[in-house]
């Protein structure tokens, strides 16, 4: 029973370790390198990539001369001669079986320049597939960062709901005590039971969204097991352009889609010039050695070479309206280019402007936050000694929770519009959200992103519920502490307000 009982003891650990493996959080850029592994659409326009590549080694291959085995056996109705006449006077023999095996070669002398052009135009879509590979990652890296956030944000908002439901059970049960001394009415138990059962209904909606946030960053990495694990984002600090016309010129840069398109019109071009190859003269040398036999199997040599003229008299103008339609691509593809351009500049901007006004709206919710905070401590002990209503209590404590979900929300709003930032310019990569080594993070914080006070990294430090929310009573004067340090972690791209859904 000893090496059974071993056995399975070694089957256990290993699983033991494979749980625990599967179990490591995911950080944000290990998502994104995960998911530009392992994205099945991804993994298709590397298909088309390659499919491009043997293409052009197909057009490369377009110039060298072509040798071709040809083998026949044929039976006649009348005597055939087995191989032509080869001197005068003298006929060749005659049969009805008759077999040939042969070379031939034929090698482009002349084409017009269609050779040259089509080689060229299967290097251009080949860098046409490229550039769609890289915007279709582009794309997909975004998405991640995107939602991978917003899994943070629900994820933080949920632990903040529960300090806050925590918080207004145990008001609760001080007011059932209040309404048993004779020191409150009835009234102010309901309302804050509304208040209450809003909390909850928050939680829930929370709790879906994190759960639908996790279900579709599972699909963009390739995934169809459970949800991964999430690990905080860190201190990241990708490095950023300083200014929207630095932005705009590296965009023009190294914008996949404008690259892109870039490569389209060089294409647009070879097939210009292939057109225009058709109307010219096509010369081919032409070789052919073979040997024929009859019915007796004795072989007869044979060979010839030659050269090969065509050319185009009449054809209805088809290759003319070709030459025409190659014409119209050009200039399709060019308004196409200035097309894209001006909406990159203002894509460019927007997304410049959209990091500055994320990082002021975090300054402006942290202080809306602290303002709400101290109006909460003063509605508190006012209620606590008489002065004013649970109406007054629940209206403050109700604004903290609308200003830290604010917060939550522009916090993390940061950390996509830097993805949606270096999206724009073409230079979004899973490395730009690693952490800096433990020796380069003075530098990092100091990058050309711009990073002022309120980054990313400070707003995280401020994310943790230091409240107390034990099963403990508290007491009456008490109340007001908890409410003081009610802080959490958050997400992008939902504002959440009282009564407001999610």
């Amino acid at each position: 029973m000893k090496p059974l009982s071993r056995l399975l003891l070694f089957t256990l650990l290993i699983s033991a370790g494979k749980a625990a493996f599967s179990a490591d959080p995911l950080s944000l850029w290990e998502a994104m390198e995960r998911a530009a592994q392992s994205n099945p659409a991804i993994k298709s326009q590397q298909v088309e990539v390659s499919r491009q590549t043997l293409e052009q080694d197909i057009a490369r291959s377009q110039h060298l001369p072509k040798v071709d085995l040809n083998a026949a056996y044929t039976r006649y109705a009348y005597p055939t001669f087995v191989t032509p006449i080869r001197e005068a006077g003298v006929f060749p023999p005659m049969d009805r079986d008759i077999a040939n095996l042969g070379l031939a070669l034929t090698m482009p002398l002349y084409s017009g320049g269609k050779l040259v052009a089509g080689e060229a135009l299967a290097a251009h879509n080949r860098e046409v597939s490229v550039q769609a590979l890289r915007a279709g990652g582009q794309d997909l890296l975004f998405n991640v960062a995107a939602t991978y956030t917003k899994a943070l944000h629900f994820r933080q908002l949920g632990k903040v709901l529960d300090a806050r439901i925590k918080a207004l059970q145990q008001e609760e049960k001080d007011i059932g005590l209040r309404i048993r001394e004779g020191r409150a009415a009835r009234l102010e138990l309901i309302r804050l039971q509304t208040q209450l059962s809003q909390a909850r209904y928050d939680k829930v909606s929370v709790t879906q969204g994190e759960k639908d946030a996790l279900s579709l960053l599972a699909s963009l990495l390739g995934e169809s097991g459970p949800a991964p694990i999430l690990s905080e984002l860190g201190a990241t600090a990708p490095v950023l352009p300083v200014s929207a016309e630095e932005a705009m010129g590296r965009a023009l840069q190294q914008r996949p889609d404008i690259l892109r398109l870039d490569a389209m019109g060089k294409a647009a071009q070879q097939k210009t010039a292939i057109a225009r190859g058709d109307r010219l003269p096509q010369i081919n040398l032409v070789a052919k050695a073979q040997e024929s036999a009859g019915g007796d199997w004795k072989g007869y040599d044979d060979w010839q070479m030659g050269v090969q003229l065509s050319l185009p008299v009449f054809d209805g103008d088809i290759r003319k309206r070709r030459v025409e339609q190659a014409g119209l691509e050009q200039r399709q593809n060019a308004l196409q280019q200035e097309d894209a351009r001006n909406r990159l500049a203002s894509e460019v901007e927007q997304a410049f402007g959209a990091l500055t006004e994320s990082r002021a709206r975090l300054e402006a919710a942290t202080q809306g936050e602290s303002e709400a905070s101290e109006a909460l401590r003063i509605e508190t002990l006012r209620y606590h000694s008489g002065e004013n209503t649970i109406t007054d209590l629940l209206g403050a404590e109700s604004a903290l929770w609308a200003a830290t979900a604010s917060r939550l929300q522009a916090g993390y709003d940061i950390s996509v519009s830097q993805a949606r930032l270096l999206r724009a310019i073409g230079e979004l990569a899973p490395d730009s959200f690693r952490p800096p080594a433990a020796g380069k993070k003075s530098g990092a914080e100091h990058s050309s992103s711009g990073i002022d006070p309120h980054t990313l990294t400070q707003y995280l430090s401020w994310h943790r519920c230091g409240m107390d929310c034990d099963d403990e009573p508290i007491a009456l004067n008490a109340y007001v502490s908890p409410r003081q340090r009610f802080t959490a972690t958050g997400l992008p791209g939902h504002s959440i307000q009282q009564g407001a859904r999610l």
